[in-house]
């Protein structure tokens, strides 16, 4: 891949929120029930409570009347109707306090107070006040959203209502997926790259014997930019990422749009990178399409490489259309499990020093920005969860660059919750990644038998479990890198220690003599960095 393909690929995995997040508990949602259906609404449950199931006896059946063309801050406003003893009282949000509204409504035998929220708000309000304006109110106070009291009033004018505030499930089943799969996705990504590897070495040895053609090691076709990566570059990089992040922060809804189209492009790309494997052995056309015939692309391209990437980025384009949609998260799954996939296949870093550093730099990164910055925010947001949820976005987007896995738990309380996913940031796969690749290469080069690919992914496998608990725990979205990061380098230094293999594998693979290769390495490398150059040339044509 050419240089500034990576540096899209860069840029994007290191924005790439390193956030993982099962929706908050909805300490303070509510449902309103009507027999044959159910809303939410919000309250204080710092200083109210609510029965937890409609057996309890306290969750009695209330009229609903319906004030809402008034403001309720004063006894006046709610004479014009007779208020049956106990009824629930809807008024409109506006001109006075919470409390002040509530206390008027108590003072007309109102049993409960419903503040119909402003019709700009997507979510209900939840009450405000201290202790002391709470116990000068014994009637419930609540809010619920203009779009869903509109709909409880097409119910009719007799509408009787309980209230009651269900329990939160602590965790959900999809945390087992998301295990699952994460794991899974990083054990492909290096898997692949070890498997090339390993293929690599064996058709060098096979071939060394084979006098090499001077036009087979010297392609007159121009060589792809390889972008060889060292401490330095990383720390310009680490510094990079926190200033667009910040800058991301403070005008989201700008560049949004920019990181939905790179995903898009990226996405399609790394997908129809992904597939091309299997494709080849499917469609083995070997006609190419001559050269100026397709827009944009002055280079010889396969016919079947162009008719695999073509559905590729339809598909791409189809999610930027559509990723609004119910069924977007689909796609964007496999959009961003392609991604990870082939980024942790592709960029070999060269050594322990450089992936450690990467790594530690990271974890301070998704620490520092989950953690540290609600103490410098205007609102105390987390700048990192802010950007990956797209916080108070007016625009409803979102960064792109996250798994979304439905919440498959029914508890009824979840329909209240703000989303019905939760979160897994694409840079909490393919950070450890890297590490784990470079292992899995490190193992064919020193034939030990996948050792340290092995043990690296169980380490990342418990990470991600240790991080799961954590999350549960603490209920809130968590820095998985915080996790992933000790259990995946620890476990790689420890298991190198052991084995008497740390000096080697922290200078990396320019020092590693590879046990199944032929004395004469030069001759291998020659070949190998020809096949290479007619692999690059025969099927990664840059198509974007």
């Amino acid at each position: 891949m050419g240089v500034v393909k990576w540096v899209i690929f860069v840029l994007l995995s290191g924005l790439s929120s390193n956030l993982i997040e099962i929706e908050a508990q909805a300490l303070s949602s509510a449902l309103l029930d009507v027999g044959s259906s159910s809303f939410c609404i919000s309250y204080n449950s710092d200083y109210q409570k609510l029965p937890e199931t409609l057996a309890s006896p306290s969750a009695v059946s209330r009229q609903l009347v319906d004030l809402s063309k008034t403001e309720g801050c004063s006894i006046q406003d709610l004479k014009p109707l007779p208020i049956p003893e106990k009824a629930i009282v809807a008024v409109m949000r506006g001109n006075c306090t919470f409390i002040q509204k509530a206390t008027n409504i108590e003072a007309v035998n109102g049993g409960a107070a419903l503040i119909v929220d402003f019709k700009n708000s997507s979510r209900a309000t939840v009450p405000g006040g201290n202790a002391s304006d709470f116990e000068s109110i014994n009637i419930t106070l609540a809010t619920i959203t203009w779009n869903d009291y509109k709909q409880l009033l097409l119910l009719g004018k007799s509408v009787v209502v309980r209230l009651y505030a269900p329990p939160v499930p602590y965790w959900d089943t999809n945390m087992i997926v998301i295990v699952i799969f994460s794991t899974a996705f990083v054990m492909m990504g290096a898997g692949w790259a070890a498997y090339e590897e390993s293929q690599s070495f064996k058709q060098a040895k096979h071939r060394v014997t084979v006098p090499v053609d001077s036009k087979t090691s010297t392609s007159s076709e121009p060589q792809e930019e390889q972008v060889e990566f060292t401490v330095c570059m990383v720390v310009i990089w680490f510094v990079f990422i926190c200033a667009v992040i910040v800058f991301l922060y403070f005008f989201y809804e700008q560049m949004v749009y920019f990181f939905i189209a790179m995903f898009c492009l990226a996405g399609s790309y790394s997908l129809y990178q992904c597939l091309l494997p299997i494709w080849s052995h499917l469609v083995p056309l070997s006609y190419d399409i001559p050269v100026n015939r397709l827009p944009c692309i002055k280079t010889k391209v396969k016919l079947r490489s162009f008719l695999l990437y073509m559905p590729c980025l339809t598909l791409g384009i189809f999610w930027a259309i559509e990723r609004h949609s119910k069924y977007a998260w689909t796609i964007q799954d496999l959009l961003g499990s392609s991604f990870c996939i082939f980024f942790i296949h592709n960029l070999r870093l060269p050594n322990l020093k450089v992936i450690g550093v990467l790594l530690i730099l990271l974890l301070v990164y998704d620490v520092f920005f989950v953690f540290i910055t609600p103490y410098f925010t205007k609102n105390g947001d987390s700048i990192m969860e802010s950007v990956a949820t797209g916080g108070s976005s007016h625009s409803k987007e979102s960064l792109p660059m996250v798994f979304l896995v439905p919440i498959l738990s029914n508890a009824p309380i979840i329909k209240c919750r703000e989303r019905s996913y939760s979160l897994l940031g694409f840079g909490d796969v393919i950070i450890p990644g890297l590490l784990i690749a470079y292992n899995a290469i490190f193992d064919v080069k020193t034939g030990t038998r996948m050792v340290y690919f092995i043990c690296s992914s169980v380490g990342y496998l418990f990470g991600m479990i240790i991080c799961m608990i954590s999350l549960i725990y603490m209920n809130s979205g968590q820095p998985a890198l915080l996790y992933l990061v000790p259990c995946t380098l620890l476990t790689t230094i420890v298991v190198a220690l052991m084995r008497k293999e740390l000096r080697k594998l922290f200078l990396g693979s320019h020092y590693i003599t590879a046990k199944a290769l032929p004395s004469d390495e030069t001759q291998v490398k020659d070949i190998q960095d020809a096949d290479t150059n007619n692999d690059c040339l025969e099927e990664e044509q840059p198509l974007i």
